[in-house]
């Protein structure tokens, strides 16, 4: 029993000694023994703050990446409105420019046309006494005064007539016309007052026919009212000879027929009021003849620029080509 005692005794001193000694050596034991310690023991406590920290960091980043990507969505979405903006913007500012040139033609169109028939009453009245004077003109030998008089009097009102037939150009009135020969006859036309002048005048046409629906009168004015506008640029340039070129060509389904000369050209201000009616810079001009010649042209589907720099102007207008 003694012996039993004495074992038991034994036993549990062995096993207390080699607790403390597991012990002993926990606490002598470092970081760097992971044999003698388990791994809870070697986590410390500032290792534990300072991955605490970079998880504060890498929560901080996260929220300025979210902010910078909202910013940038929010950006584009501003870019985006400002373009269609800027697009809104040049669609009214196209729409009020196209509105301004057709209430000028309209203006023009109106005026001229009133115009003329204020002018054609007192000429009928004229008309009208000189009628009645014709026999006691003719008694006293001077029917040639009534005559001339006569005539002159049926030339304006043929004119007028003629004037207010251009502003309103009626679509039975419209045929198939060769811009070749019509170009050609034009050329032909100014020819000798081109050659009095001592101006070179020269046509360039296409080999082939070109043809366009319209108005072969109205057209043919158009023309008149480019090559004389010419005529009267080139005489002022002393720097050189008179030249005009009287051309036609296609492009794009359009016929294309273009005055170039080589005057002094158009001034920025006068090249903005060109198309202006009654502006003007000729001492006896009306100011009609190149809103007329664009009505004319805009009236057949077409249309009618200027270019001009020193020594160089042309004048274009285009009709739809069938």
């Amino acid at each position: 029993m003694e012996a039993m005692k004495h074992s038991l005794h034994s036993q549990l001193s062995a096993g207390m000694e080699k607790k403390r000694s597991y012990a002993r050596r926990l606490n002598l034991a470092g970081p760097d023994s992971p044999d003698l310690s388990p791994t809870f023991f070697s986590i410390k406590r500032p290792f534990l703050y300072h991955n605490l920290a970079i998880t504060k960091d890498e929560l901080t980043m996260v929220d300025l990446f979210k902010d910078r990507a909202i910013l940038e969505s929010k950006n584009l979405k501003l870019e985006q409105e400002i373009y269609e903006k800027r697009q809104t913007l040049k669609h009214l500012e196209l729409a009020i420019e196209s509105a301004t040139g057709d209430f000028l033609s309209a203006s023009a169109s109106h005026l001229a046309a009133g115009l003329a028939h204020e002018i054609r009453n007192p000429l009928t009245t004229i008309k009208g006494f000189i009628q009645l004077l014709q026999p006691e003109l003719q008694a006293a030998g001077k029917q040639e005064f009534a005559d001339v008089a006569l005539d002159e009097l049926n030339r304006a009102n043929s004119l007028l007539t003629e004037f207010l037939s251009v502003l309103k150009p009626s679509s039975s009135e419209k045929k198939k016309i060769s811009v070749n020969k019509l170009a050609a006859s034009m050329f032909r036309l100014f020819s000798s007052e081109s050659i009095l002048k001592d101006i070179e005048l020269d046509i360039e046409l296409p080999d082939e026919e070109l043809y366009v629906l319209a108005d072969e009168k109205a057209v043919k004015q158009v023309l008149i009212n480019l090559l004389k506008n010419a005529i009267e640029a080139v005489e002022g340039n002393t720097r050189n000879k008179g030249s005009i070129k009287l051309a036609v060509n296609e492009d794009g389904g359009f016929i294309h027929v273009s005055v170039l000369d080589n005057g002094y050209g158009i001034d920025e201000y006068s090249l903005k009021k060109i198309f202006t009616p009654f502006y003007t810079t000729k001492t006896d001009g009306t100011g009609m003849g190149l809103v007329i010649s664009k009505q004319i042209i805009e009236n057949h589907g077409g249309e009618m620029t200027v270019t001009t720099q020193p020594f160089k102007t042309i004048f274009e207008f285009s009709l739809p080509a069938i």
